[in-house]
């Protein structure tokens, strides 16, 4: 059993009102006539604060948790406390908000934080800690992990962190408000699923200090003894023994709302599956929360229990305040990983599933229960063939309304265009469309998931019939299969064939041996079907993704130039994975084609100057201790290379003069060696610099940075390795990577590259070695070539991507086998390539870990073995790039890596995108690589104005 997918169950069924919290606390203050405050709501947040006042740099904080039911008195009660007491807080400011924070979606270091309060040093802390205790105790709100409780089920719990903190850049990029430690240096304010209070802190309830008095118009009460001590850290358990009897073997699943465990019985010896439930997380209207959800799951099972096709539950119980439900554990895989792993290779075991499916949706329909929820995450495939059905709490009675919930892709537009309150009446016919879409994805590997157009959207059966369509075009067994699944993905409920008629088509395509329909429309000259991106549809990709980059940049006043959230916002709003150099790169090369119009030229000379404004704050893009961060992605390098090539588009010496300096400023000696954010990436901007501006002070840091890289050089079982040190202040700290981004393969690639320039025949041998050693790695299978993402973990993951796996490997081993000849360079990166392409329906359009940087690999390889098979294919991934576009405000945008959203960076959003149908179109080298790895340009092409362009 496993937990593969995001399921969407809508808070918005509690009532969403901006004022409500806040106009609560602006009452406390009318009625104690408090006027020196102020309540300042933000996005998420609203702080309250007298006016005037600074919280300490760090120190004790104070969280209280609610539920989006108590919210409203836990914060009335306490805003009384915190206004008396004069002490700075916040809140979040909406019931959603808290919704949110105490979902099952929560983030397990933040999940429950519903107010914190920041107080005036120690004998403060002490004072409303036990005074908030007292003013909410009997409320309910959920535990929150990160801190320590203050009592047995208080809703006052409390850690040490910052409250102002110090910001700073971290060394890989982001910025983070660290703490300070007593010998002045900084330290990670970490915020885990487990108390982590630094061993330096004071201690909050000191024996020896008495707790002062409260207020004048309160009576203080005595402290406990149980509360004056610091509880001893818990001892540290080799075996986790649940009701008993059930010895835990490893988690499936952590998450706030509890986690999912592999465990055997020792009654029994039979292994099962334990999922867990905590006390007031995902609350609803109706005050039930999910602990009444896994109780509610079980009933399921039992209910399903005779028809065969579900776990067997064996009990419920409670332990420690949370319930467990402890159900059989079925053996195989999600049919997300099945398919990931093991395509549907043709029609014969396509149907073998199908009807398995089918008997599955069939037999819930028969208790006169919906499932709401069919997706490839809740299907298991056994070892034997099996399909088993998991995961069954959003089972619903046919026709009874119940609040909302599917898996994102797998459900109708009757559910997905709901918004405002989320209760709905389930149907039969939603079933049948979330059928349609888990055997479109047997078939074909691909997610149904679109991104909404916005504002005027498109029809529903438009946008699936044109995915579905090109899907299936490319694997031409499935293609019967097609009127199937379109009838089952209809828009209207009202047409979507029922069960029977859909087993009855099964059927006869069962007796009829599969045998392909007649092939329509085009095909490339090997006679398979056509499915390569039309030049009109490239063509308007480039122009509209051009034009939303001019549209939608704001003014960089608070952080980046375009809107971002999640960590992307917390990353350096100059570099190029999520920033503005990204987007400069491919605006660029954009405006350097014929016909782009003037606006795309000065659109490049208006984030080339917001830039050079940025640069001039001196601690913008360093470190603490004022190291500019050298990485190519992630760090400054990057930024200097696009500010050098708007330089040479606008002609203007003064931004040269800006590229060069930033780029001299940057290390090219960093314990991180990697290309994303440590000195290889420096090292190929070195090298690029070098070409561009021939000054010899860049050949000189190109050569020190291959000595420096020859010199952290670590012996490893295949050849060569550049492990990130386990002491450096990272995240990636210990990581010992093969592929492009953090690993040998690009490290390999510059010391490739620096070689062939320098003349420095160690570079190239060290080059050399690495090659060797990611050929060693290489997993052969079926024809494809893969790579693990780290040496180090025994079953760690392996992807297509540019920045961990075949994408990025074959990237650096092309270019080796340009160099060295070694044949079995070449036949590695092409295996590559056959990864690439077999992975292409299961990518986002992303360049890091998606589509993008695929296609850019597969241009790589056209160029450099003057064979067409590479190029069609990157027309191919660049179709899937088309066929997951959206329309916002009229222009046709490609989304980013989530599928959903659309943002600008050039490594996880529309850039990277752009930039790849740029060179598909123009010709031309790679971004980002300093080398002559080119593609020739092609003798005819369309290259049309942008909209809105002069």
């Amino acid at each position: 059993m496993a937990d593969d997918g995001v399921t969407s169950s809508d808070p918005t069924y509690f009532v969403s009102d901006t004022t409500l919290l806040p106009g609560i606390v602006e009452g406390v203050l009318h009625r104690a006539d408090a006027k020196d405050w102020t309540v300042r709501a933000g996005a998420f947040w609203c702080s309250v604060r007298p006016d005037g006042h600074e919280s300490d740099e760090q120190g004790w904080k104070l969280h209280l948790s609610a539920t989006p039911l108590s919210a409203a008195l836990v914060l009335a009660v306490a805003s009384e406390v915190l206004i008396e007491e004069r002490a700075s807080f916040k809140f979040a400011g909406t019931v959603e908000r808290i919704t949110e924070l105490t979902g099952a979606q929560a983030d397990r270091g933040s999940g429950g934080k519903f107010i914190t309060v920041y107080p005036d040093g120690p004998g403060h802390f002490r004072r409303l800690a036990r005074r908030l205790h007292e003013a909410t105790d009997g409320l309910r709100g959920p535990g929150i992990l990160s801190d320590r409780r203050y009592r047995p089920d208080s809703l006052v719990h409390y850690r040490y962190g910052v409250f102002n903190g110090v910001r700073t850049m971290t060394n890989d990029g982001s910025v983070e408000v660290r703490l300070r430690r007593p010998d002045g240096g900084l330290e990670e304010d970490r915020r885990k699923a487990w108390v982590t209070t630094p061993a330096w802190a004071p201690e909050p309830f000191p024996l020896s200090v008495p707790e002062p008095p409260a207020a004048p118009t309160r009576t203080a009460a005595p402290v406990p003894a149980a509360t004056t001590a610091k509880p001893p850290a818990p001892a540290k358990r080799t075996v986790v023994l649940l009701n008993g009897r059930y010895t835990v073997s490893k988690a499936i699943r952590h998450a706030y709302k509890g986690g999912v465990y592999f465990a055997t019985d020792r009654d029994t010896r039979q292994d099962v599956v334990i999922k867990e439930a905590r006390p007031h997380v995902g609350v609803r209207i109706d005050g039930t929360d999910l602990q009444d959800t896994l109780r509610y799951e079980a009933g399921m099972l039992d209910l399903l229990a005779p028809l065969g096709f579900t776990p067997r539950a064996i009990e419920t119980f409670a332990q420690g305040g949370n319930l467990f439900l402890v159900q059989e554990q079925v053996t195989g895989q999600t049919l997300r990983k099945w398919v990931s792993g093991n395509p549907c290779p043709g029609m014969a075991e396509f149907l073998h599933l199908a009807h398995q499916i089918l008997d599955v949706v069939a037999g819930v329909h028969g208790t006169g229960h919906v499932l709401r929820d069919l997706s490839p995450n809740n299907l298991m495939v056994t070892s034997d063939g099996r399909v088993r059905l998991i995961d069954v709490e959003l089972l619903a009675p046919q026709g009874v309304p119940t609040r909302r919930g599917y898996t994102p892709g797998y459900a109708g537009p009757e559910l997905t265009s709901l918004t405002g309150r989320a209760f709905t009446t389930p149907e039969y016919e939603g079933d049948l469309y979330s059928l349609g879409a888990v055997l479109l994805y047997l078939a074909t590997g691909v997610d149904p998931l679109l991104p909404a157009d916005v504002p005027d959207p498109r029809p529903a059966d438009e946008r699936i019939r044109a995915l579905a369509a090109l899907a299936v075009a490319d694997r031409p067994w499935a293609a019967p299969l097609l009127p199937a699944l379109l009838a089952l993905c209809a828009a209207d409920p009202a047409v979507r064939w029922e069960l029977t008629r859909v087993r009855d088509f099964l059927t006869a395509l069962r007796t009829a041996g599969a045998a392909p329909a007649a092939r329509s429309g085009r095909t490339d000259s090997a006679g398979s079907p056509d499915v390569r991106i039309g030049a009109s549809q490239r063509d308007r990709l480039i122009s509209d993704g051009l034009t939303h980059m001019l549209r939608t940049r704001g003014t960089g006043r608070e952080g980046h130039l375009w809107p971002l959230s999640g960590f992307g916002a917390s990353t350096d709003p100059l570099n190029v994975q999520y920033g503005a150099a990204g987007a400069l790169a491919v605006m660029t090369r954009g405006a350097a084609a014929a016909g782009s119009g003037a606006g795309l030229r000065d659109g490049v000379a208006e984030v080339t100057e917001w830039i050079r404004e940025r640069l001039s704050d001196p601690g913008a893009g360093r470190t603490a201790d004022g190291v500019t961060l050298p990485g190519l992605h992630f760090g400054r390098s990057g930024t200097a290379w696009a500010l050098l090539d708007s330089a040479r588009l606008l002609g203007d010496d003064a931004v040269t003069e800006t590229a060069i300096r930033l780029a001299l400023d940057v290390p090219v000696d960093w314990p991180n060696r990697d290309i994303c954010h440590g000195a290889a990436g420096a090292g190929m901007t070195q090298l690029h610099f070098w070409r561009t501006t021939g000054q010899t002070a860049f050949r000189d840091r190109v050569v020190a940075c291959g000595e420096t890289l020859l010199a952290a050089a670590e012996n490893h079982p295949c050849g060569v390795i550049w492990p990130i040190p386990a002491t450096f202040d990272s995240q990636l700290a210990g990581a010992r990577h093969y592929g492009f981004a953090h690993g040998v393969a690009g490290i390999g690639a510059f010391l490739l590259a620096a070689g062939r320039a320098t003349g420095r025949e160690d570079f190239v041998q060290m080059a050399h070695t690495a090659g060797d050693t990611l050929a060693e790695a290489a997993e052969v299978e079926n024809g494809q070539a893969w790579w693990p993402a780290d040496a180090k973990v025994s079953d760690a993951s392996r992807t297509p991507h540019w920045c961990t796996g075949a994408s990025g490997v074959g990237t650096f081993l092309i270019r080796l086998w340009q160099a060295t000849g070694q044949a079995r360079h070449r036949d590695l990166a092409e295996l590559g390539a056959a990864t690439v392409r077999g992975t292409m329906w299961q990518a986002s359009p992303a360049a890091c870990h998606g589509l993008s940087g695929n296609a850019e690999f597969l241009l790589d390889l056209a160029a450099a073995l003057d064979e067409p098979r590479y190029l069609r294919w990157a027309m191919e991934l660049a179709a899937c790039v088309h066929a997951r576009a959206a329309v916002r405000d009229g222009l046709l945008v490609v989304p980013d890596e989530t599928l959903e959203g659309i943002s600008i960076g050039y490594g996880t959003g529309l850039a990277g995108a752009v930039g790849m149908l740029l060179r598909l179109r123009d010709g031309g080298s790679r971004l980002w690589m300093p080398d002559s790895l080119s593609l020739p340009a092609p003798g005819e092409r369309s290259a049309p104005a942008m909209a809105g362009a002069s």
